[in-house]
């Protein structure tokens, strides 16, 4: 179970752009502050706005619940299918879901059950039209976790990110801050370290050191390197290849089967190719 909440999934967004994160991030990430806060201005919108019209026919307890309650078991409905695409993925790792999709199969059973709860609230006075209220709901959902996706979610993200504990790496025996760590460089069978303070060189294999990172530490552009996440990496094009220039001006170079993977890094911690 623990692997698939630590799969990086990819998707697409409402507006056709990349984005990926493990269920692990996702989780952290719904139950942060500004999320929550997020969240129940959504839900209070909604009450407001009343736009399946039960206020005057149902009890103003069950009004007041309604939202939480079709909010919650959206929720549920979207946590199994992350995990059943999880576990997808693990089978095919190119798979990229669209999200709009993901939604829409999640808000079917929701607007089912939440109107039938609305039925029987109302002694059977309710007898809206389901087709209507989906349409609604599809678009007004898909507004709000655009909204959450490309604006809530990245932010939150790189706060979760700064506050975690140090982490470390473990190379040819010691042990080294991975905050203060550059890119590291495979030649031959060893490998060149720089950090911002200085550079160390060890006998050790580059597969063996990046197993100890995650997506959002840094990526390997390249099989002789990995770059750490740092906001001022810069994708240049010279003679026809991608080299990412560095904060200590080293140009790494990309290969070419990784472009794309490349690119999608960028856009998920950095903010795309330039």
């Amino acid at each position: 179970m623990t692997e698939l909440y630590n799969r990086d999934l990819q998707f697409w967004d409402l507006t056709l752009s990349r984005l990926s994160f493990d269920m692990r991030v996702y989780v952290r990430v719904l139950r942060h502050q500004r999320t929550l806060i997020f969240v129940n201005l959504c839900l209070l919108t909604f009450f407001a706005a009343d736009p399946s019209s039960t206020r005057d026919i149902v009890p103003v307890w069950f009004n007041l619940l309604l939202w939480p309650t079709a909010f919650g078991i959206y929720l549920i409905f979207y946590h199994f299918l992350l995990l059943g695409f999880s576990a997808l993925s693990d089978k095919m790792p190119k798979l990229r879901a669209p999200l709009p999709l993901l939604g829409g199969i999640c808000l079917l059973p929701t607007v089912y059950i939440c109107e039938a709860a609305v039925r029987w609230a109302s002694g059977g006075l309710y007898d809206e039209e389901i087709l209507p209220q989906m349409i609604f709901f599809f678009l007004a959902v898909q507004a709000l976790e655009t909204v959450f996706f490309k604006f809530i979610m990245p932010s939150v993200r790189e706060q979760l990110t700064n506050e975690e504990p140090e982490r470390h790496l473990i190379v040819g025996g010691e042990r080294f801050n991975l905050r203060g760590l550059l890119h590291i460089e495979a030649r031959e069978h060893h490998v060149h370290l720089t950090f911002e303070n200085g550079r160390k060189l060890f006998r050790a294999r580059l597969g063996d050191i990046v197993a100890q990172t995650r997506a959002e530490d840094g990526f390997q552009p390249h099989r002789s390197w990995w770059v750490a996440r740092d906001s001022a990496i810069t994708p240049r094009r010279k003679g026809g290849r991608l080299f990412l220039r560095l904060r200590d001006d080293t140009e790494v170079p990309v290969a070419r089967t990784r472009i794309e993977d490349v690119q999608q890094w960028l856009e998920t911690h950095i903010g795309g190719l330039q």
